[in-house]
């Protein structure tokens, strides 16, 4: 099982056998393009599901918007210098709560070849810790049906808030 290493640096730690851990370190909207956009069209292969309707083309001007309000945050997932996964969430106050500031998560990936230890829960769980920290009150997350996030959410204590459903029209 692969061990991590959570930091807000850019520190590198060895396990015993001498092959590097995965560190977690709180990044740009910059360091997410540049660093983990390799990983992008794996993600998107592994869950779009109306591929025909949904062509991946990230909308960087309004991710850079979002980023200038200071309304999102990501966190990388490093293995020697490389992104093996990462997460991007979104800071708001609800529209019919106004007084509930929350995070969304916008995505969340990890490599198929780093999957199966803890480095989702530690991803998830720094995730959990930043949105505390700024004075989010809840934290959402959205995921496809049948997959290891929708069984792991539920053992986090997370419950359905909504379900959401879609039809191509």
């Amino acid at each position: 099982m692969t061990s991590v290493t959570v930091t807000n640096e850019s520190a590198c730690t060895v396990n015993k056998s001498r092959v590097s851990k995965p560190t977690i370190e709180l990044a740009t909207l910059s360091d997410w393009k540049d660093k983990a956009s390799p990983l992008f069209q794996e993600h998107y292969e592994e869950i779009a599901r109306n591929k025909e309707l949904m062509q991946l083309d990230v909308n960087w001007p309004l991710y850079e918007e979002l980023n200038n309000k200071q309304a999102l945050f990501v966190y990388l997932a490093m293995q020697d210098n490389v992104c093996i996964g990462y997460s991007l969430n979104l800071i708001t106050y609800h529209l019919h709560y106004a007084e509930l500031k929350y995070t969304q998560n916008d995505v969340l990936f990890i490599k198929k070849e780093f999957r199966g230890g803890r480095l989702g829960l530690q991803l998830i769980k720094v995730t959990e810790n930043h949105a505390r920290s700024i004075g989010c009150k809840m934290m959402l997350w959205h995921g496809k049906e049948n997959t290891a996030l929708s069984k792991l959410l539920p053992k986090l204590k997370y419950g359905v808030q909504e379900i959401m459903f879609s039809k191509e029209l």
